[in-house]
């Protein structure tokens, strides 16, 4: 994001609430020292009103909901979707197969981004991983694959000896492998404690079980 000039920053604050509410105040503050209701110090009480109007205004929230909403995992599981469809004319099976393998484990992971993050199961190293797999590494992997001439990326051999398309097919399992181990740590505990449970059902019914008259 372009930080902001000091012009713009001064008119975004002459134009927000917190400063219209305090100008309000102040205002009413002139008003009662010249209605003669106030006299001594009555430059400190306009401050103080207009402080308080500019300090103890509400700050809204709708842009923090706004960024955390679970709508945006939402719309980055269907850029994943709109991608994939988008190339898989152009990609060798073997990396499709990969790549598809990519989209699953992401189609589990975002809509529950906000909840694991909540209950501490995803780390932030973990969630910035996964959110920049989708913005970053898995277009700029795909997109430095598709700018070859097909027939160059499946039969000419790099200075490794392999194709570009096993190269490809290899960045994707990495990816792949790493958005796995992710999900599988974040999602251990809930596995964990359905066995639990299931091991406290079986206990408790068995017990009721031996002791039916």
């Amino acid at each position: 994001m372009t930080s902001l000039t000091f012009s713009q920053r001064a008119a975004l604050f002459l134009y927000s609430t917190p400063n219209i509410v305090g100008c309000l105040l102040a205002l009413c503050g002139l008003g009662l020292f010249f209605a003669g209701i106030i006299h001594a110090y009555w430059w400190a009480i306009v401050a103080g009103l207009y402080g308080a109007g500019v300090l103890g205004w509400p700050r809204s929230e709708l842009a923090e909901m706004a960024e955390q909403t679970e709508l945006s995992t939402e719309l980055l599981a269907d850029q994943v979707r709109k991608l994939v469809d988008s190339v898989a004319r152009g990609l060798p099976k073997e990396a499709l197969d990969e790549l598809h393998n990519i989209q699953t484990t992401l189609s589990e992971l975002l809509p529950r981004m906000q909840q694991l993050r909540d209950r501490g199961v995803l780390s932030a190293k973990e969630s910035f991983t996964v959110i920049e797999t989708v913005r970053r590494y898995l277009p700029d992997t795909l997109g430095a694959y598709l700018r070859l001439p097909k027939i160059y990326a499946q039969v000419q051999a790099l200075s490794d000896g392999r194709t570009a398309s096993q190269v490809l097919t290899g960045q994707l399992k990495v990816l792949n492998t790493s958005l796995k181990e992710i999900a599988a740590n974040a999602f251990s505990g809930d596995a964990e404690a359905l066995v639990t449970n299931g091991n406290f059902l079986q206990s408790k019914f068995a017990e009721k079980t031996a002791f039916k008259p």
